[in-house]
């Protein structure tokens, strides 16, 4: 075979091969890139107070919470009349719902509470030297606003106003409404028990209530409250 034949022979091979890997790079080239997958969201982190844990040292988070427990009350007579009564204490109840929200040491706290308040009262018979006690059932809806400060994580002091609403019962009290300042600590547990917080507080009522036509009554309670607190994820 002479060499001019041997060359187109080859050359006739190659032209294929050649012609198969310019389709395969057109086709490379044509094919689109696919869009970017979108950048994934960014992760919230959650900021604790110094030296804190749990979510109760949570910062900028608020959260609801139930709150019952008993009351101590009572409704001594003012100095300014004379009533023939003896104002005592009687183990009564309250419970509601709160809203707790914490800034940094800061706390503010609204409730929502059905309370009975009154204590007892007892009168001297006349020509004998036994009492007759009478039980005061002084039904309210209240509005505690307490604001509280954070000295170490777990304690908080609060304080703050109390408005209250009567409700009308059999033996209630003379006046619509009632306002008290109040005055306690809230101490929030941790670990296992983390959902789970103690309150303590003393409501002074700085409401007269009439008693007779010469006297006039003011609430006192003092509360403990167990509180189940519904924390966000």
């Amino acid at each position: 075979m002479r060499l001019h034949q041997l060359f187109a022979c080859v050359l006739g091979l190659s032209l294929p091969f050649g012609t198969l890997a310019q389709t395969v790079t057109d086709s490379l080239v044509a094919t689109p890139v696919s869009a970017a997958l979108p950048a994934p969201a960014p992760i919230k982190r959650r900021t604790y107070a110094p030296g804190g844990y749990g979510p109760s040292a949570l910062l900028n988070r608020g959260h609801f919470g139930l709150k019952v427990g008993p009351s101590l009350t009572s409704a001594p007579i003012g100095k300014d009349g004379v009533s023939p009564s003896i104002a005592k204490q009687k183990i009564d109840f309250h419970l509601g719902a709160m809203y707790r929200y914490r800034f940094t040491k800061f706390v503010i706290q609204p409730e929502v509470l059905y309370q009975v308040k009154g204590g007892t009262y007892q009168k001297l018979q006349i020509a004998s030297t036994e009492r007759i006690t009478t039980e005061n059932n002084f039904n309210y809806i209240s509005l505690p606003i307490m604001l509280g400060y954070i000295p170490i994580e777990g304690l908080t002091l609060q304080a703050g106003p109390e408005f209250s609403w009567a409700i009308s019962t059999p033996n209630g009290p003379k006046a619509n409404r009632d306002l008290g300042i109040a005055l306690g600590i809230h101490y929030d547990f941790l670990d296992n028990l983390d959902k789970f917080s103690l309150n303590i507080r003393y409501v002074y009522g700085v409401t007269k209530i009439p008693e007779t036509a010469n006297s006039t009554l003011q609430n006192r309670a003092l509360q403990v409250s167990a509180v189940y607190n519904f924390y966000k994820k």
